[in-house]
């Protein structure tokens, strides 16, 4: 399943590459693959399998990457209030390998890359990484917990 992953977002980003020739074919995939095989990607993404938890965020990633059309369909159908999905966080290898950690992030910022102000400000609000706040203080302790949330609200 995991080399399907990786030859889709193979297809998906090559359509990215020539959109203006190949948009049509890469929405079809998005929608089919959201429409049908949600179930799949969900059981994949948390899986107990590295490998397969971070070919499946990459392939949303590409999802995402395709447009504005396509990543408000991912948003709409993908449930980011799952309770396994901070856990995703915690995945890592410890070669120093693209692991997890390093998926999430680039699946959170492929909505960035859409270039949809409204559906960035949903995915922000919908995106809850639920990372402790003391890893974001400096030493000193200049920024306090109560921070955060009013940086996030800006958005």
């Amino acid at each position: 399943m995991l080399l399907i992953f990786q030859a889709l977002e193979a297809i998906l980003l090559r359509t990215v590459s020539n959109l203006s020739h190949f948009s049509v074919v890469g929405m079809n995939i998005v929608k089919k693959l959201i429409n049908s095989y949600v179930k799949l990607i969900y059981a994949a993404l948390y899986s107990e399998n590295c490998k397969m938890s971070r070919g499946c965020l990459t392939l949303l990633s590409a999802m995402v990457a395709q447009g504005p059309d396509s990543a408000r369909d991912v948003c709409s159908h993908f449930d980011f209030n799952n309770k396994y999905l901070p856990g995703l966080l915690k995945k890592g290898f410890k070669k120093g390998r693209t692991d997890v950690r390093m998926a999430c992030i680039q699946f959170a910022l492929s909505f960035l890359v859409a270039g949809d102000n409204a559906l960035l400000a949903q995915a922000w609000t919908c995106i809850k990484l639920r990372l402790p706040t003391h890893q974001w203080a400096k030493r000193d302790g200049s920024l306090q917990s109560g921070e955060l949330g009013k940086y996030s609200r800006s958005l």
